[in-house]
């Protein structure tokens, strides 16, 4: 079949099927590939929680939030790329979707060799910054981890490019194959570099170059199969234009995960008052958190492109039934999944940590946020349709609120006012605080935008 057939039978698949078997079938290898993603994001911390030092799982967690920086980056070149050619794919203007890939890909390359360069040779500087200093093994272990990490970062821009740029034109089981492949091979080789060779955290870290470079190739090679609208590494003429669209259209998703990562440096200082063991138990207990959120936010994913294209088709009437379908499943999983952390919050931490004082935190983070947990589903999907929708200053307020606009001055303030109780409760704080102020911006918009019509 050829690639325009390709095109017009998913444009008709996206806004002719039956809305909610359509939504699990697109969301399924979102799914898939958010729970890989988190599992792969624990297998570093579990790994080298099994050589029983708090300050090499306490590095882990210090060099996740500079990864957590980079794949904001990542995604905000993707997304504002895939945004947009998503968008055009649903007026069928093939050639402008192809060309803003090219620049966010070019983007992505370049950015990424320049971080880099940087990185490199200011390591220490930016091992500080992290939180790494509370001591020497703990800053010997950040630099170690870190130096390998960097040169994986222009794989790691450039897969995010073309993972969500897929992902976003309904492409998703492509999508999901490109970052399974170096996921699974990256946990695959954890426990080789880390245990068998015994390299510590260095050996997570070149197991994490291994797959993000493998991951990156998969992708590229899918990108031109299977009708997928992809473009190469090169600027095209005009290419400014669309560095506007990639950087507007992906601004939410950039300032939702840089944000996270300065509130997780920050919450890792504020744990450094407890010593290796806190930030090890911080760690660990967002580690667990972000394993129940990230099949909410695969499924959220499913949604998007069903919301993106017909849109653009002007659809609106399955925007607003796709919308309260995938509200009213997430919501129920969040329950049942905050019901049965809470109870075995104790065994689930003993997986990653020996240490009675890492323990005794992350088990208390990790039962604070089971309480709000059932209510962010509505938070989490309403940020995703204001962006879709191109409420992009809306969707960019959402989606820094949580990690931005409160748990930053919570994290700052609370643990200095109410000590201990303060620091465990300051993250379910800001949480009840977004989600809040996101009902009060998506009621506003819904009755705007997407309200009878």
């Amino acid at each position: 079949m050829r690639d325009y057939d390709k095109q017009n039978e998913r444009h008709k698949r996206l806004t002719e099927e039956k809305l909610y078997p359509l939504l699990w079938r697109m969301a399924i290898p979102s799914m898939i590939g958010m729970m890989v993603s988190a599992v792969y994001n624990m297998t570093d911390t579990f790994f080298v929680g099994l050589l029983n030092r708090s300050d090499l799982t306490a590095s882990v967690g210090i060099v996740f939030s500079f990864i957590s920086i980079i794949q904001a980056i990542g995604f905000w070149f993707g997304y504002g790329s895939g945004n947009y050619a998503s968008r055009q794919i649903g007026k069928k203007n093939i050639e402008e979707a192809r060309k803003v890939v090219s620049v966010a890909m070019t983007l992505a390359v370049g950015v990424g060799i320049i971080i880099l360069i940087l990185g490199l040779l200011f390591i220490r500087p930016l091992a500080t910054l992290l939180g790494a200093n509370i001591s020497d093994s703990l800053m010997n272990a950040t630099i170690s981890y870190l130096g390998i990490t960097l040169i994986s970062v222009p794989f790691m821009l450039a897969a995010n490019v073309l993972y969500n740029v897929l992902r976003l034109q309904g492409s998703a089981r492509d999508s999901m194959i490109g970052m399974l492949t170096g996921m699974i091979l990256n946990i695959l080789l954890d426990p080789v570099f880390i245990l068998l060779f015994h390299m510590g955290v260095a050996g997570a870290a070149f197991a994490s170059l291994i797959g993000q470079a493998s991951g990156f190739l998969v992708l590229l090679v899918l990108s031109r199969r299977n009708g997928n609208v992809a473009g190469g590494i090169g600027m095209v003429p005009s290419g400014l234009s669309y560095v506007k669209e990639i950087l507007v259209g992906g601004a939410p998703n950039f300032c939702r995960q840089g944000i996270s990562s300065i509130s997780t440096i920050l919450f890792n200082q504020a744990a450094g008052y407890y010593g290796e063991s806190g930030v090890a138990g911080v760690t660990v207990a967002l580690r667990i958190i972000s394993m129940a959120y990230a099949l909410v936010i695969g499924f959220g994913q499913g949604f998007q492109p069903i919301c993106l294209v017909n849109f653009g088709a002007g659809r609106i009437k399955r925007v607003r039934e796709g919308f309260r379908d995938a509200l009213m499943t997430v919501t129920v999983f969040l329950a049942v999944t905050a019901f049965v952390l809470f109870m075995s919050a104790g065994e689930i931490t003993g997986l990653f940590t020996q240490d009675i004082n890492a323990l005794t935190i992350a088990i208390d983070i990790l039962r604070a946020q089971c309480l709000v947990l059932p209510l962010m589903g509505y938070y989490i999907l309403i940020g995703m349709l204001l962006q879709n929708i191109g409420k992009f200053g809306f969707a960019t307020l959402v989606t820094v609120a949580e990690n931005g606009l409160f748990l930053i001055p919570a994290v700052l303030l609370l643990p200095f006012v109410f000590g201990y109780s303060g620091f465990i409760w300051c993250k379910s704080i800001s949480s009840v605080a977004a989600l809040v102020f996101s009902f009060l911006i998506g009621t506003k918009v819904w009755a705007k935008c997407l309200g009878n019509k």
